[in-house]
């Protein structure tokens, strides 16, 4: 037992001995060498064009194998570049894949080949950015996830124009896969339509699992990450899988929502939903059994039907794995609905063929807080389903409309001003006041739920809604900031609004932009979205910058003393 305890001491101590750090150019010095625990592989700064990087190496958790680069974001990958690994403890930092063309295979993948997977790997302060092939109905992934125990975080990923799904968790049979995918800022995707105008199916941002492999335990962990105008489809994420759980994400503005579309025992907490008035923006949609969706915070959602704040699905007897399972056992509690047009949508299916309702479910001290009185709380679908068995308990609704559902004062609680207010959080939420009619509502119920949206102890007694009256804040909403690779964080919404032209004077002539700065700096062209169209250099003095089209531009200049100048400018 010594000599072996001996023999295991000289080994680690070889490995660190053996451990090096090596620059490299090409795809080819990654692919070719052997990589041993400990090495790390520096990417050399610079454009690398039509660089398939593919290798397979075993790293440890004390020593792991690490491809970075010499300085994060400035080694550039574009045309068809692509990587792919397998192997064990291999951390990817910084790299930066922008404006390439790629079809067909992912931008990332965790996998070498179908037997050769990754496994305790991560993939961190990376972007993938309009990286997209000519043709937008090419269906092709950015991100391709296999193995287990994996994580993604602190990402970027901007202007996916093409079909297919953003990011894929993809199930093997036997593995529970338990990644982690936290603090990614997803950002500016907008749907390709069929002939008839209607949203192509297959373009979420995040897809967990698919139809055939849905019934599988996943144990992914989706959390905070920031969502901005991802307008793909109506599924935002798509679970199709068991057990997965997502919380403190921020959906910012998007045409869709967090859709449990199959699988079941899932959990939806502490998230926000901001519509800010966005045609179709929706919140939560259950599909399944044994879910659970509390604590979250909806506001200004126009969706309905499918896409209303919270939707519950009438599913189809004896369902096909790629079909509606009826909904049971869900809990919908303590969640914030304010100024939304539909903030429950109970029981609803676009096919009136489908006629099995949701049974076993609670939804239970709920607040939803209306400004008029012409906002709908409640919609319920066929209400002559007998078998529907959905219990509602303390849901406090200050006032607004109900179809197919009639007040029960037991049920649902009307006409109490809950007393909000402005909660100085980054985005601004509404959050009841020390000495809000709330608390003469408080239960004691699902003593399980420990800790509010913003992460205040719940206590023995909690007041309906997602936020609590008294405690101290103990996690912080996601924003654009916090979010994303360290040095590619997108333009922020507010300082489009902070117009200033003291060093920066623009207008528009013959479709070009004329410019004149009095020091030298960056300028990026943006479209109304927010998508960024054109970057370039500026000297001190007349500039000029051509534009492909008319429209609303906002110009935003850096100079070279760090001030940042915003203008909105037209081209007619």
């Amino acid at each position: 037992m010594r000599f072996t305890g001996i023999f295991i001491l000289l080994l680690a101590l070889s490995f660190s001995v053996s451990a090096k750090k090596v620059t490299v150019a090409s795809a080819t010095e990654i692919n070719n060498p052997f990589w041993y625990a400990g090495d790390t592989i520096v990417m050399k700064s610079g454009t690398w064009t039509n660089q398939t990087i593919s290798f397979r190496a075993d790293g440890t958790l004390e020593a792991p194998i690490v491809l970075m680069t010499e300085s994060p974001g400035e080694t550039i990958l574009n045309g068809t570049s692509s990587l792919s690994f397998s192997g064990k403890y291999i951390i990817v930092d910084g790299l930066n894949f922008k404006d390439g063309n790629l079809s067909g295979s992912a931008v990332i993948s965790f996998r070498t080949s179908s037997s050769s997977l990754a496994n305790n790997c991560r993939v961190t302060n990376t972007t993938i950015e309009n990286y997209n092939p000519p043709l937008n109905t090419t269906d092709s992934k950015w991100v391709s996830l296999y193995g287990k125990d994996n994580r993604v975080d602190h990402c970027t990923f901007i202007n996916k124009t093409n079909s297919g799904t953003l990011l894929v968790v993809w199930l093997t049979s036997g593995i529970i896969p338990n990644h982690i995918i936290d603090h990614n800022y997803f950002g500016y995707r907008n749907s390709n339509l069929d002939s008839n105008g209607n949203e192509l199916n297959g373009q979420e941002i995040i897809r967990i699992g698919d139809s055939s492999t849905s019934m599988q335990t996943a144990g992914v962990h989706v959390s905070d990450n920031f969502f901005e105008h991802c307008n793909g489809e109506i599924e935002i994420i798509s679970n199709k899988s068991c057990e997965n759980i997502y919380s403190n994400n921020v959906f910012y503005e998007c045409s869709g929502m967090l859709t449990l579309r199959h699988g079941n025992r899932c959990t939806v907490e502490g998230n926000y939903f901001f519509g800010n008035g966005i045609s179709n923006s929706g919140g939560v949609r259950i599909i399944g059994e044994d879910h659970k969706v509390y604590n979250n915070y909806f506001e200004k959602l126009q969706g309905t039907g499918y896409r209303a704040a919270l939707c519950i699905v009438r599913g189809k007897e004896n369902s096909a794995l790629n079909e509606y399972f009826q909904v049971k056992n869900a809990l919908v509690a303590f969640n914030t609905m304010v100024d939304c047009k539909q903030s429950f949508s109970i029981n609803y299916n676009s096919s009136s063929s489908l006629t099995m309702p949701p049974i076993g479910t609670t939804i239970a001290h709920n607040h939803v807080y209306n400004s008029s009185a012409s906002l709908n709380n409640i919609a319920i679908y066929q209400v002559n389903i007998a078998a529907m068995d959905v219990t509602w308990k303390n849901n406090l609704m200050n006032k607004g409309t109900y179809s197919g559902y009639t007040v029960n004062p037991s049920e649902v609680v009307v006409g109490i001003d809950p007393g909000m207010a402005a909660a100085g959080t980054s985005i601004e939420i509404f959050e009841p006041q020390t000495g809000s009619a709330l608390g003469d509502y408080t239960t004691d119920e699902y003593p399980e739920i420990t800790l509010d949206l913003r992460g205040r102890e719940m206590g023995s007694l909690r007041i309906p809604g997602a936020s609590q009256l008294s405690g101290t804040p103990g996690r912080e909403m996601p924003t654009r900031t916090s979010t994303g690779a360290d040095y590619n964080h997108p333009v922020n919404t507010s300082e489009k609004l902070n117009v200033k032209a003291s060093d920066f004077t623009a207008f528009i002539a013959n479709h070009k932009i004329i410019s004149t700065v009095s020091k030298p700096g960056t300028l990026q062209v943006f479209d109304i979205s927010g998508r960024c169209l054109h970057q370039q250099k500026m000297e001190q003095g007349p500039n000029m910058t051509a534009l492909n089209s008319t429209g609303i531009y906002i110009l935003r200049f850096l100079s070279s003393g760090g001030e940042v100048q915003t203008m909105k400018i037209a081209s007619n």
